[in-house]
């Protein structure tokens, strides 16, 4: 299992190539359950990577600009 920081640093990386995110995309990517891809949308919204706003049928718009990083 990876450990938290790794996972969202990962996560980091993988926003930058999509427009929207979603619980399901984090769990297909990373391979992790619904609970722990849950807490890692939790983080990415606190950090303001995306949107706090879900879009039906899309997922959360990311709002990380690769210049941020």
């Amino acid at each position: 299992m990876q450990n938290n920081e790794d996972l969202l640093q990962q996560a980091i990386l993988f926003v930058q190539e999509v427009e929207h995110i979603s619980v399901s995309s984090l769990q297909r990517k990373f391979l992790i359950g619904y609970q722990q891809a849950t807490e890692l949308l939790q983080c990415l919204i606190e950090n303001k990577i995306c949107e706090a706003k879900l879009t039906v049928g899309l997922g959360y718009k990311i709002q990380l600009h690769l210049n941020k990083i």
